[in-house]
């Protein structure tokens, strides 16, 4: 500051003592100037100048404009900068909103806390625009918000919602230039159908419903003997070209507004989220390493699919590059269509247990776990071969870009804190929260894994009903414990964020089939996933222990808790689908004499 003051009164002294001396002479000369000559005079002077200047904006304006016509490179520096500067602008705007509104007195806690939630929703708009503005990476970050919301406010959470569903297309331009320059051939030639107006719009990509040339089948010979002659409709994933040319850039900007806000704000512990989102993105791009995820997801469930005991479906991959994959096509609807459910007689009951069923053998038995399961992302469809199919539908699981790989001891740790979660063992709870996520705030991590209050978690009464009030609550919640929330996500290891974005995804599922679906169920099946994993992984480790040190009758006796801790779940869970099953019969029955009677009432009448 001193420094500054220093330079200004430098400056004000040179502008002054230095100025050139003007004699008597001069002022005698300058004062017979008569006045409307002068005006005159700087009038033509000023005329001049703006003249000079005009003529200057409009020779760099067109310039400017025909090399941003004609020259990529400087079209593309152009645009960098452009969006950089929306993007640093808002942020600017934001952390400068925040700042005002949080350094304020309030006459009372309701009046700041009214504050903050305004201040909430005036940055979600802004940022909003800017995001629907930008497109692409922006989007994707406006999604991941949009699902937080037992760990961010409601106002960002709802206004980002509107990002789930609307994406601006590519043009059909840009996507016949993608298809030639990445698979070398016209769009014509390899398909015989091309529909471009996109069958749904991401982020990301687009998909488009086509059909392969007799000769385009005939290229990939046996390898894909499964794809129909006659039918040969498949679906056609497309990354939006730009993505190319600003994902860097507009990663790196976000990284340096999060630092920025970082330093504005040292409480502000959301940088992780910009972190996580350098590491996933790229992957997310690479629809190579898309393809290798869904082959691996669908060799993880072969053996239950041989056997029937599964509906999951993974559409096959006919062949990939890196910005353009086909696949097979499959005719379904969003898993929270209940009208389509009711259409085709699938039981919502059934595909909120399959689902649940699903992602617990991901997480607790694979380890290999699809971290995007939003509603868009998961599809039901009639069971395309009901005999060979578990129930009458078809749960189809689609993009396969964000998986996590768990290691051993986080897998393992992981099923110990949700067995620990479901039984209400507090000790548990504690000792293997820190195991998992590194925290001594046990209470607070659990509320945020299970998005319930710990009153019900300590009451063992997760399998309730969430109300309005609740959900409320934690929300509240999260605004008053921001910080420690944010200490708790900046610790943990990046597996376990996207773990706790799953569970917020397939939460948000289950909210929607709530009307018709079976709180108890979830809890019974994670139970049961959970507790064969603890029976696999203790029954290794001792048959390990008995290898190296001998037999013992603690080892036997931690080996049959283990046991049957698994036994009994998978006895309740077994228990419940039976009564279930029964209860499904006869309602089904009291339906048809219902029916029966009715009938006979109005043939009587009619008589």
């Amino acid at each position: 500051m001193n420094q500054s003051r220093l330079l200004f009164q430098q400056s004000y002294m040179l502008g002054h003592c230095c100025r050139p001396a003007v004699s008597l002479w001069q002022k005698r000369c300058y004062a017979t100037i008569q006045q409307p000559h002068r005006k005159s005079l700087v009038r033509r002077i000023v005329n001049g100048a703006a003249i000079v200047t005009l003529a200057t904006t409009v020779t760099v304006g067109i310039g400017g404009t025909i090399l941003y016509k004609t020259n990529d490179r400087f079209h593309h520096v152009s645009n960098a900068l452009e969006r950089c500067g929306i993007a640093g602008a808002v942020g600017a705007k934001v952390a400068f909103d925040y700042q005002r509104t949080l350094s304020k007195e309030y006459l009372d806690e309701t009046a700041y806390e009214e504050a903050k939630r305004a201040c909430h929703q005036r940055c979600a708009e802004r940022v909003l625009v800017a995001v629907q503005r930008l497109g692409g990476v922006y989007v994707k970050l406006g999604q991941h918000i949009s699902v937080m919301q037992y760990l961010l406010p409601n106002e960002w959470c709802q206004t980002m919602r509107v990002l789930q569903d609307r994406c601006d297309p590519t043009s059909p331009e840009d996507v016949r230039a993608l298809f030639l320059s990445d698979f070398g051939l016209p769009v014509e030639e390899v398909f015989e159908e091309f529909d471009y107006k996109p069958l749904g719009v991401a982020s990301l990509a687009q998909v488009h419903r086509a059909r392969l040339s007799k000769q385009s089948i005939q290229l990939l010979g046996q390898s894909e003997h499964w794809i129909d002659e006659e039918d040969r409709w498949v679906a056609v994933k497309l990354q939006h070209p730009n993505l190319d040319d600003y994902c860097q850039l507009d990663m790196d900007t976000v990284s340096v507004i999060f630092e920025i806000v970082k330093r504005v704000f040292p409480n502000f512990g959301f940088d992780w989220f910009a972190e996580e989102m350098r590491e996933s993105i790229p992957k997310e791009l690479d629809f190579v390493h898309e393809t290798q995820n869904a082959r691996r997801v669908q060799a993880n469930f072969a053996e239950e699919s041989s056997k029937n005991k599964t509906s999951l479906v993974i559409p096959r991959v006919v062949w990939a590059k890196r910005r353009i994959m086909c696949m097979e096509f499959i005719d379904g609807s969003r898993v929270d269509d209940l009208e389509y459910m009711k259409k085709y007689n699938i039981d919502p009951k059934q595909v909120s247990t399959e689902l649940t069923r699903v992602f617990s053998e991901m997480i607790f038995l694979h380890g290999f776990v699809h971290c995007d399961p939003h509603p868009g992302n998961v599809f039901i469809r009639p069971a395309k071969n009901p005999k060979h199919s578990k129930y009458n539908f078809d749960l189809v699981l689609l993009d396969h870009g964000l998986y996590r790989d768990l290691s051993e001891d986080l897998r393992s740790n992981y099923a110990h804190l949700w067995t620990s979660l479901i039984k209400a063992d507090e000790e548990g709870i504690r000792k293997y929260s820190y195991r998992v996520g590194g925290t001594d705030i046990y209470q607070l991590f659990a509320c945020m894994l299970t998005g319930r209050e710990w009153d019900k978690i300590s009451h063992s009464d997760l399998n309730s009903v969430r109300e309005s009030d609740e959900v409320g609550r934690m929300s509240d919640g999260a605004l008053t414990y921001l910080v420690e929330v944010a200490d708790i996500l900046g610790k943990l290891p990046r597996p376990v964020l996207l773990l706790l974005k799953t569970n917020d995804l397939l939460r948000h599922v289950d909210e929607k089939l709530n009307k018709v679906a079976d709180d108890r169920i979830t809890y019974i099946i994670m139970g049961s996933y959970c507790s064969k994993a603890v029976w696999l992984d203790t029954k290794k480790y001792i048959m390990e222990k008995i290898r190296l040190v001998g037999f013992s009758f603690s080892l036997l006796k931690q080996l049959f808790s283990a046991w049957w801790q698994y036994e009994s779940l998978a006895y309740a869970l077994w228990l419940y689908q039976f009564s279930a099953k029964w209860a499904n019969r006869l309602n089904w029955i009291k339906n048809q004499k219902s029916n029966d009677i009715a009938s006979n009432n109005r043939l009587t009448i009619d008589i």
